[in-house]
């Protein structure tokens, strides 16, 4: 089995072409080529791209054989994982104090593309990582930073996906495994080419009854992709469809924690999407120098959410969701002067309507509550132009590369309120965010840079409908009383990092950033009450810094090591409503985000004993945690806590068996925690609620490569 990870920001590199009979006495890392420097794939240098950046190939997402997209992504410096579902397949993702998550409340500050389509909803900029086909990903790039020409939300990072396609030698590889926790996956890929074109075909089931107390999961996915090259012209169509039924076992009251983490205090909960999306990319070289590309996306998600609450009615929201939309985008390269000079320039639209209901349900039976539509309408334009200023300044592969890039945004929601209150109207956003960037290379084996960028999220559709204490929403669902406007958040990055090879087998990389962030948006819960409201919170920070080491010793070694130090802070004063009696608290400038661990350190090794086998483990350690709802910071925090994981694989012909062990020392220990009415004792007290983290668990299996 050869391995292919690239790891800027330093992600483990695993061994590529493990046959080799005899490893050669120096082994070289693979030089960087960056597809995501714009929204539609265009391949840059590394040397050539002023941002931290981390590139993940397919046989290393395969390696830590994780559940969704965050599992693969948890090596790279300061990805923080939590969990408020109580589920493995919706996990929350944190980075630079910046959240990609299922959940409808959180501060979502991070964009996710596949082939060039926006995945965040367009309800709230949620993830729903269960609906990502990760088996069929060929690349993953994580560009850090307000990325300007991908759009709204880049604030803290954007995750770029390209899917795989059909190549010239035909694979067919079917895959089984199962382990704890009625774990059963079961997949089959298959790919080739017919002259000019491609195709291929990825399917999965798995089935898992989960760790604890009615938390099942059902995931089915099929993706398939035709494409074509001949000539200047390279297309492909693609379609992916899912059904998953996911359970959701959510938090639990600290002190029944010890006695019982199995336990699901709300049984019943679940989460159910039904998607459907259709991609069409193409790409034209006009002439050696100038391509012209394009895509058009169709994406259909109807989804049931169903929340039980001991405290008020249980709550049933069913989302129905069309977006529609494309891209255009050119790509000249040429020289000025005799320097290297590209630019890239393009524009989007996007169309997306969603119609959300909400039911409550008690004794009395199921009563709509809010039928509320929203059409949204995106405009987005962008350029971008980078050029050599210096070459060879310092003698072979020095380089000076200036970048400058804008993009201006607009959106547009127009809500119905289908019931004839009050919360409807017209809102639209519109804003120019800036980019200006430097590479400094003093050889092929030493880089720096320095950046400044701008990042721009408007309101979502739920966050308009729920912004203010009169509206507020039950479950996280849809308001239907008017609310405050809510103003666009702005995020501005300074950024400074290095980049060094100093030698073919170790890569190191650094840097430091700081983002002052204009009117983020908070999602608080008043005490007595189940649901949240939006509001603005004036000025918040992110800033800290990232290390990341990658070596490899010949053929039977390589290892890894990251530090992350994230501090997110407020920087006014400002009240908040929270669970926490009196429900509301003030909050003084400088006190820490809650769920943003600063401290973040992760460090592994993978070991061939011999050509046909692998032998990895890793270790991270995360620190304390601030509870949501103690933006107050006057609460215990969340212990920091170490986790290991370990695995082996083995390869024999065209056959792969491998096992791994996630939590190998079965360490108790939590990765979300919030404040909440425990419905089950006298009065519904506001106690500490948290999510256990999984026990000891193993995953064995077995696949085939004909």
């Amino acid at each position: 089995m050869g391995s292919s990870l690239v790891a800027i920001g330093g992600l483990l590199l695993l061994t590529e072409g493990l046959h080799a009979q005899e490893p050669p006495p120096v082994v070289r890392l693979p030089p960087v080529q960056v597809k995501a420097a714009a929204p539609l794939p265009e391949t840059l240098p590394r040397q050539w791209v002023p941002s931290s950046l981390d590139i993940v190939g397919p046989d290393d997402v395969r390696a830590s054989r994780p559940r969704v997209l965050p599992d693969a992504l948890e090596r790279l410096p300061g990805v923080t994982l939590q969990n408020q579902q109580g589920n493995q397949y919706q996990p929350d993702l944190s980075l630079r104090g910046f959240s990609a998550s299922p959940v409808t409340g959180l501060p979502q500050g991070i964009s996710v593309f596949l082939d060039g389509v926006r995945l965040n909803e367009p309800t709230v900029e949620e993830v729903n990582f269960d609906l990502i086909p990760l088996d069929d990903v060929d690349l993953i790039e994580i560009i850090r930073g307000p990325s300007v020409l991908f759009g709204r939300n880049t604030l803290g990072a954007t995750v770029n996906m390209v899917t795989r396609r059909g190549q010239e030698r035909l694979e067919l590889v079917p895959e089984i495994s199962g382990g704890s926790f009625g774990r059963q996956n079961y997949l089959l890929r298959l790919g080739g080419m017919a002259g000019p074109a491609d195709y291929y075909l990825g399917l999965r089931y798995t089935e898992e009854s989960g760790w604890r107390d009615d938390s099942s999961t059902r995931i089915a996915r099929l993706f398939g992709k035709i494409g074509i090259r001949s000539g200047g012209l390279d297309a492909t169509l693609s379609y992916q469809h899912a059904d998953n039924l996911i359970k959701q076992p959510g938090s639990l009251p600290q002190f029944e924690v010890a006695s019982n983490p199995r336990q699901n205090f709300t049984a019943g909960d679940f989460f159910a999407p039904h998607l459907d999306l259709g991609t069409l990319n193409a790409s034209y070289a006009i002439t050696e120098h100038l391509t012209l590309q394009g895509n058009a996306f169709v994406r259909s998600l109807s989804s049931e959410q169903f929340n039980v609450n001991l405290i008020a009615d249980s709550t049933r929201l069913r989302n129905e969701t069309l977006s529609t939309g494309g891209k255009l985008q050119a790509s000249h390269r040429t020289t000025i002067f005799g320097r290297d000079n590209m630019v890239v320039v393009g524009g989007e639209y996007t169309r997306s309507s969603v119609t959300s209901r909400t039911f409550e349900e008690g004794a009395d039976g199921q009563a709509l509550t809010a039928s509320v539509k929203d059409t949204q309408d995106a405009v987005g334009a962008y350029a971008q132009d980078s050029f050599t200023l210096l070459q060879g300044f310092l003698g072979k592969g020095s380089s000076m590369i200036l970048t400058a890039a804008g993009r201006w945004d607009y959106l547009r929601h127009d809500i119905d309120d289908r019931l004839g209150g009050a919360s409807g109207g017209v809102f639209s956003f519109s804003r120019f965010n800036p980019r200006a960037g430097v590479n400094v290379n003093l050889s092929d084996r030493l880089g720096f840079f320095a950046s400044y960028a701008e990042g721009f999220r408007a309101p979502a559709f739920l966050e308009l409908t729920c912004a203010g204490p009169g509206a507020v929403c039950p479950g996280l669902q849809v308001g239907v009383a008017p609310d405050p406007p809510l103003k666009a958040v702005v995020a501005k990055t300074w950024e400074v990092g290095a980049y060094a090879r100093p030698w073919p087998w170790l890569d190191v990389d650094a840097s430091l950033y700081r983002t002052n962030v204009q009117d983020d948006i908070f999602s608080v819960a008043p005490t007595g009450t189940v649901g949240v409201f939006f509001q603005n919170v004036g000025t918040t920070r992110r800033e800290g810094a990232e290390f990341g080491l990658v070596a490899r010793a010949a053929r039977f070694l390589e290892g890894y090591l990251n530090y992350a130090y994230t501090r997110a802070t407020f920087r006014n004063t400002v009240e908040l409503a929270t669970p926490i009696a009196p429900g509301t608290e003030v909050v003084p400038a400088g006190n820490t985000f809650a769920l943003v661990p600063k401290h973040r350190l992760n460090f592994g090794l993978a070991y061939h004993p011999w050509p046909w086998a692998t032998l990895s483990l890793g270790v991270v350690r995360v620190s304390s945690q601030f509870l949501r709802g103690d933006e107050a910071n006057t609460q215990a925090p969340l212990p920091a806590y170490w986790v290991a994981n370990a695995g082996l694989s083995a390869q024999w012909r065209g056959f792969e068996a491998f096992v791994t062990l996630n939590n190998l020392l079965n360490n108790k220990y939590e990765t979300f925690g919030t404040f909440a009415p425990d419905g089950r004792i006298a009065g519904a007290p506001v106690v500490r609620f948290v999510t256990p983290a999984p026990p000891i668990n193993v995953l064995a299996g077995l696949r085939y490569s004909f």
